[in-house]
Protein backbone atom coordinates (compact mmCIF):
# COMPACT_ATOMS: atom_id res chain seq x y z
CA UNK A 1 0.00 0.00 0.00
CA UNK A 2 1.15 3.51 -0.84
CA UNK A 3 0.53 6.36 1.57
CA UNK A 4 0.33 9.92 0.28
CA UNK A 5 0.65 12.92 2.57
CA UNK A 6 -1.51 15.87 1.55
CA UNK A 7 -2.41 19.34 2.88
CA UNK A 8 -5.49 19.45 5.07
CA UNK A 9 -8.15 22.17 4.78
CA UNK A 10 -11.72 22.91 5.76
CA UNK A 11 -12.90 21.40 2.46
CA UNK A 12 -11.59 17.91 3.16
CA UNK A 13 -10.38 17.33 -0.41
CA UNK A 14 -7.20 17.89 -2.36
CA UNK A 15 -6.66 21.55 -3.18
CA UNK A 16 -2.89 21.93 -3.54
CA UNK A 17 -1.71 21.49 -7.15
CA UNK A 18 1.70 20.09 -6.20
CA UNK A 19 0.03 17.19 -4.42
CA UNK A 20 -2.83 17.05 -6.90
CA UNK A 21 -0.53 16.19 -9.79
CA UNK A 22 0.80 13.18 -7.87
CA UNK A 23 -2.75 12.09 -7.04
CA UNK A 24 -3.60 12.25 -10.75
CA UNK A 25 -0.52 10.16 -11.50
CA UNK A 26 -1.38 7.49 -8.93
CA UNK A 27 -4.92 7.19 -10.27
CA UNK A 28 -3.69 7.07 -13.87
CA UNK A 29 -1.40 4.20 -12.96
CA UNK A 30 -4.22 2.48 -11.08
CA UNK A 31 -2.19 2.29 -7.87
CA UNK A 32 -4.15 2.00 -4.65
CA UNK A 33 -3.19 4.50 -1.98
CA UNK A 34 -4.41 6.07 1.20
CA UNK A 35 -4.14 9.70 2.22
CA UNK A 36 -2.92 11.23 5.46
CA UNK A 37 -3.88 14.87 5.79
CA UNK A 38 -1.41 17.20 7.48
CA UNK A 39 -1.55 20.73 8.79
CA UNK A 40 1.38 22.90 7.74
CA UNK A 41 3.11 22.88 11.16
CA UNK A 42 3.09 19.06 11.17
CA UNK A 43 4.97 18.54 7.92
CA UNK A 44 8.55 18.95 9.13
CA UNK A 45 8.13 16.62 12.10
CA UNK A 46 6.46 13.91 10.04
CA UNK A 47 9.09 14.19 7.30
CA UNK A 48 11.91 13.78 9.80
CA UNK A 49 10.13 10.83 11.41
CA UNK A 50 9.87 9.16 7.99
CA UNK A 51 13.48 9.95 7.13
CA UNK A 52 12.54 12.33 4.32
CA UNK A 53 14.90 15.28 3.95
CA UNK A 54 14.13 18.89 3.05
CA UNK A 55 13.37 19.62 -0.59
CA UNK A 56 14.69 23.19 -0.67
CA UNK A 57 15.94 26.05 1.48
CA UNK A 58 14.46 29.47 2.18
CA UNK A 59 16.54 32.22 3.78
CA UNK A 60 19.09 29.56 4.60
CA UNK A 61 16.55 27.39 6.42
CA UNK A 62 15.64 23.86 5.25
CA UNK A 63 12.07 23.51 3.98
CA UNK A 64 10.07 20.30 4.26
CA UNK A 65 7.29 20.11 1.73
CA UNK A 66 4.48 17.96 0.36
CA UNK A 67 3.80 15.76 -1.48
CA UNK A 68 5.44 12.90 0.37
CA UNK A 69 4.79 9.22 -0.20
CA UNK A 70 5.64 6.05 1.68
CA UNK A 71 5.64 2.73 -0.16
CA UNK A 72 5.06 -0.12 2.30
CA UNK A 73 6.10 -2.70 -0.29
CA UNK A 74 9.63 -1.29 -0.61
CA UNK A 75 10.06 0.78 2.54
CA UNK A 76 10.84 3.85 0.43
CA UNK A 77 9.77 7.29 1.66
CA UNK A 78 10.38 10.37 -0.45
CA UNK A 79 9.17 13.86 -1.31
CA UNK A 80 9.21 16.14 -4.37
CA UNK A 81 6.77 15.34 -7.15
CA UNK A 82 9.32 14.72 -9.91
CA UNK A 83 11.23 12.25 -7.73
CA UNK A 84 7.96 10.54 -6.80
CA UNK A 85 6.87 10.22 -10.42
CA UNK A 86 10.24 8.81 -11.50
CA UNK A 87 10.09 6.35 -8.59
CA UNK A 88 6.59 5.20 -9.58
CA UNK A 89 7.64 4.65 -13.20
CA UNK A 90 10.67 2.63 -12.10
CA UNK A 91 9.00 0.62 -9.34
CA UNK A 92 5.75 -0.15 -11.16
CA UNK A 93 6.86 -0.77 -14.77
CA UNK A 94 3.66 -2.63 -15.68
CA UNK A 95 1.60 0.53 -15.23
CA UNK A 96 1.29 3.39 -17.76
CA UNK A 97 4.42 5.54 -17.81
CA UNK A 98 4.21 9.12 -16.65
CA UNK A 99 7.47 10.20 -18.26
CA UNK A 100 7.75 8.16 -21.47
CA UNK A 101 11.17 6.94 -22.55
CA UNK A 102 13.07 9.68 -24.33
CA UNK A 103 10.83 12.48 -23.07
CA UNK A 104 12.64 13.54 -19.90
CA UNK A 105 14.05 16.67 -21.52
CA UNK A 106 10.67 17.68 -22.96
CA UNK A 107 8.92 17.10 -19.65
CA UNK A 108 11.56 19.15 -17.81
CA UNK A 109 11.27 21.94 -20.38
CA UNK A 110 7.50 22.01 -19.90
CA UNK A 111 7.89 22.36 -16.13
CA UNK A 112 10.54 25.06 -16.52
CA UNK A 113 8.24 27.01 -18.85
CA UNK A 114 5.01 26.54 -16.89
CA UNK A 115 5.87 27.35 -13.30
CA UNK A 116 7.29 30.85 -13.89
CA UNK A 117 4.00 31.76 -15.57
CA UNK A 118 2.25 31.32 -12.22
CA UNK A 119 4.07 34.20 -10.52
CA UNK A 120 1.41 36.70 -11.62
CA UNK A 121 -1.30 34.29 -10.43
CA UNK A 122 -0.10 33.87 -6.85
CA UNK A 123 -1.63 37.15 -5.55
CA UNK A 124 -5.02 35.66 -6.42
CA UNK A 125 -4.35 32.16 -5.16
CA UNK A 126 -2.54 32.61 -1.85
CA UNK A 127 -5.06 34.87 -0.05
CA UNK A 128 -7.94 32.72 -1.31
CA UNK A 129 -6.19 29.57 -0.13
CA UNK A 130 -5.60 30.95 3.36
CA UNK A 131 -9.33 31.42 3.80
CA UNK A 132 -9.95 27.67 3.54
CA UNK A 133 -7.20 26.49 5.87
CA UNK A 134 -7.76 25.20 9.38
CA UNK A 135 -6.60 27.52 12.20
CA UNK A 136 -3.20 25.87 12.74
CA UNK A 137 -2.26 26.06 9.06
CA UNK A 138 -3.75 29.52 8.61
CA UNK A 139 -1.67 30.94 11.45
CA UNK A 140 1.47 29.20 10.18
CA UNK A 141 1.05 30.44 6.61
CA UNK A 142 0.12 33.97 7.61
CA UNK A 143 3.09 34.30 9.93
CA UNK A 144 5.48 33.07 7.26
CA UNK A 145 4.08 34.80 4.17
CA UNK A 146 3.08 38.10 5.70
CA UNK A 147 6.61 38.48 7.04
CA UNK A 148 8.01 37.73 3.60
CA UNK A 149 5.54 40.00 1.76
CA UNK A 150 5.55 42.81 4.29
CA UNK A 151 1.75 43.04 4.18
CA UNK A 152 -1.43 41.25 5.19
CA UNK A 153 -2.54 38.52 2.80
CA UNK A 154 -5.82 40.36 2.25
CA UNK A 155 -3.83 43.36 1.00
CA UNK A 156 -1.80 41.12 -1.32
CA UNK A 157 -4.95 40.31 -3.31
CA UNK A 158 -5.32 42.85 -6.17
CA UNK A 159 -8.31 45.18 -5.92
CA UNK A 160 -10.54 46.95 -8.44
CA UNK A 161 -8.72 48.05 -11.61
CA UNK A 162 -5.45 46.53 -10.44
CA UNK A 163 -7.21 43.20 -10.13
CA UNK A 164 -8.50 43.30 -13.71
CA UNK A 165 -5.09 44.32 -15.06
CA UNK A 166 -3.23 41.66 -13.06
CA UNK A 167 -5.66 38.92 -14.07
CA UNK A 168 -5.51 39.83 -17.75
CA UNK A 169 -1.71 39.98 -17.62
CA UNK A 170 -1.55 36.50 -16.15
CA UNK A 171 -3.98 35.11 -18.72
CA UNK A 172 -1.97 36.62 -21.57
CA UNK A 173 1.19 34.97 -20.27
CA UNK A 174 -0.31 31.48 -20.06
CA UNK A 175 -1.94 31.81 -23.48
CA UNK A 176 1.55 31.16 -24.83
CA UNK A 177 1.09 27.53 -23.83
CA UNK A 178 -0.94 27.01 -26.98
CA UNK A 179 2.43 26.59 -28.68
CA UNK A 180 3.02 23.37 -26.70
CA UNK A 181 0.12 21.64 -28.46
CA UNK A 182 -0.79 20.91 -32.01
CA UNK A 183 -4.39 21.99 -32.57
CA UNK A 184 -5.65 18.42 -32.87
CA UNK A 185 -3.71 17.03 -29.90
CA UNK A 186 -5.42 16.23 -26.62
CA UNK A 187 -2.21 15.64 -24.64
CA UNK A 188 1.21 17.27 -24.49
CA UNK A 189 2.83 14.09 -25.82
CA UNK A 190 0.14 13.63 -28.46
CA UNK A 191 -1.58 10.27 -27.95
CA UNK A 192 -1.47 9.55 -24.23
CA UNK A 193 -1.44 11.46 -20.93
CA UNK A 194 1.88 12.16 -19.25
CA UNK A 195 3.18 13.96 -16.19
CA UNK A 196 3.05 17.31 -18.00
CA UNK A 197 -0.70 16.95 -18.56
CA UNK A 198 -1.32 16.17 -14.91
CA UNK A 199 0.73 19.20 -13.82
CA UNK A 200 -1.62 21.42 -15.79
CA UNK A 201 -4.73 19.46 -14.79
CA UNK A 202 -3.86 19.75 -11.09
CA UNK A 203 -3.52 23.50 -11.42
CA UNK A 204 -6.96 23.70 -13.06
CA UNK A 205 -8.57 21.50 -10.40
CA UNK A 206 -6.96 23.59 -7.67
CA UNK A 207 -8.62 26.70 -9.09
CA UNK A 208 -11.97 24.91 -9.06
CA UNK A 209 -11.55 23.92 -5.41
CA UNK A 210 -10.15 27.21 -4.15
CA UNK A 211 -12.32 29.68 -6.08
CA UNK A 212 -15.39 27.51 -6.67
CA UNK A 213 -16.85 25.79 -9.73
CA UNK A 214 -19.11 28.79 -10.44
CA UNK A 215 -16.44 31.44 -9.93
CA UNK A 216 -15.33 33.85 -12.61
CA UNK A 217 -11.73 32.78 -12.04
CA UNK A 218 -12.37 29.10 -12.70
CA UNK A 219 -14.62 29.69 -15.70
CA UNK A 220 -12.05 31.95 -17.34
CA UNK A 221 -9.26 29.44 -16.69
CA UNK A 222 -11.27 26.80 -18.55
CA UNK A 223 -11.33 29.08 -21.60
CA UNK A 224 -7.55 29.52 -21.81
CA UNK A 225 -5.95 28.42 -25.10
CA UNK A 226 -9.33 28.56 -26.88
CA UNK A 227 -10.91 26.24 -24.33
CA UNK A 228 -8.12 23.67 -24.39
CA UNK A 229 -7.69 23.85 -20.61
CA UNK A 230 -11.38 23.13 -20.16
CA UNK A 231 -11.14 20.16 -22.51
CA UNK A 232 -8.14 18.87 -20.59
CA UNK A 233 -10.09 19.13 -17.32
CA UNK A 234 -12.85 17.06 -18.90
CA UNK A 235 -10.45 14.47 -20.32
CA UNK A 236 -8.80 13.78 -16.95
CA UNK A 237 -12.01 13.49 -14.92
CA UNK A 238 -11.64 9.71 -14.60
CA UNK A 239 -8.30 10.26 -12.84
CA UNK A 240 -9.73 12.91 -10.48
CA UNK A 241 -7.46 13.26 -7.41
CA UNK A 242 -10.48 13.17 -5.12
CA UNK A 243 -11.85 9.80 -6.22
CA UNK A 244 -10.58 6.21 -6.20
CA UNK A 245 -8.68 6.70 -2.97
CA UNK A 246 -8.79 5.57 0.62
CA UNK A 247 -8.73 8.37 3.14
CA UNK A 248 -7.41 8.59 6.64
CA UNK A 249 -6.62 11.48 8.94
CA UNK A 250 -3.49 11.91 11.00
CA UNK A 251 -4.71 12.47 14.53
CA UNK A 252 -2.78 14.70 16.89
Amino acid sequence: MLTLYDFNSTKGVNWHPHVGKVRYCLNYKGLEFKTIWLEYPEIEGIAKKLGVGPTRTFNGEPQYTLPMIVDDSTGVALAESVDIVEYLDKTYPDTPRLIPEGSHALQAAFRDAFYPKLSAYTPFLIPSTAMMLNPASDEYIRTKLETMLGMKLEDYYPKDEARVAAWNKWKAEVETFAAWFRKEDVWVMGDTPSFADFILAAFILSAKTVFGADSMEYKEILEINDGRWGRLAKNVEKYDPNIHTKYTVLLN
